[in-house]
């Protein structure tokens, strides 16, 4: 688990969903109602973000008139609000340099995801350094947030790509879920779903795709919280295997952060 990284792409819904991430990414919820479970508050003054410093409500504000200037002035009750892209790094990296490695993962949202970046928030206040990338899914006067999203494949299409042209270029691996055995899999569903019993994220109006996230890979998450988890030796042959090998790739210099 020491050596991978994490890409999580979501849909965020609601009126007023794009303001409640923004809160949350901008640790305006946390300042109102205390810490998070996973929210070391000594550390909240270490967060940055890579695309300014206007506040939730400026940022919320200004997605609102990019809108209405496309003619969108009622978006569809169930429509897609915004994209959150998390990109995590493993939880040993907290006392090296992450800026360069957050700077890439900006740059590649530019490069690779239509719409309008509305933020890009990195946080060092929980378990494993982490960004959220936010983005408006208004592409041609038109928002496309299902089409940008699109299903698994596409999904798997940005993990690899991401991989190929940033985290493999920092020594990165991805996760090796897909390795698990099904009671490996179950047992940390339980211990993910355990640790997030007070956290803010379950009385969000995300939660249910979150939870369903969790229970078809939970390893990322399980990451996030800093959860170690030692796999079952393999049926077959009665040895351990490895979670996460350290994949130093090709061309590019390693950067090891």
């Amino acid at each position: 688990m020491a050596a991978s990284h994490l890409l999580r792409l979501g849909k965020v819904k609601g009126g007023n969903g794009v303001l409640s991430a923004l809160k949350h990414n901008k640790r305006t919820l946390q300042a109102g109602r205390g810490a998070g479970a996973n929210i070391d508050p000594l550390r909240t003054s270490f967060n940055y973000a890579l695309t300014g410093s206007d506040n939730a409500e400026q940022i919320d504000r200004r997605a609102k008139v990019l809108m209405v200037q496309a003619g969108i002035d009622k978006p569809r009750k169930n429509g897609v609000m915004a994209l959150e892209i998390i990109f995590s790094l493993p939880i040993d990296r907290h006392q090296q340099d992450t800026q360069p490695f957050f700077k890439d993962c900006l740059l590649w949202v530019k490069k690779n995801i239509p719409g309008a970046l509305l933020s890009f928030d990195v946080h060092l206040d929980e378990s494993a350094p982490h960004a959220h990338a936010l983005i408006l899914p208004l592409v041609n006067n038109k928002m496309k947030g299902h089409e940008i999203m699109g299903g698994k494949e596409n999904l798997m299409r940005l993990i690899n790509l991401f991989h190929s042209e940033v985290a493999r270029h920092y020594g990165l691996s991805r996760n090796e879920t897909k390795r698990f055995t099904n009671q490996d899999k179950v047992d940390v569903v339980k211990q993910v779903l355990h640790s997030l019993v007070d956290d803010p994220v379950m009385k969000s109006m995300i939660w249910s795709s979150v939870r369903d996230d969790i229970q078809k890979d939970p390893l990322p998450y399980a990451q996030l919280l800093g959860i170690e988890y030692k796999p079952q030796p393999a049926s077959y042959n009665g040895k351990l295997f490895v979670q996460i090998m350290t994949s130093k790739g090709k061309g590019k210099d390693i950067n090891t952060i």
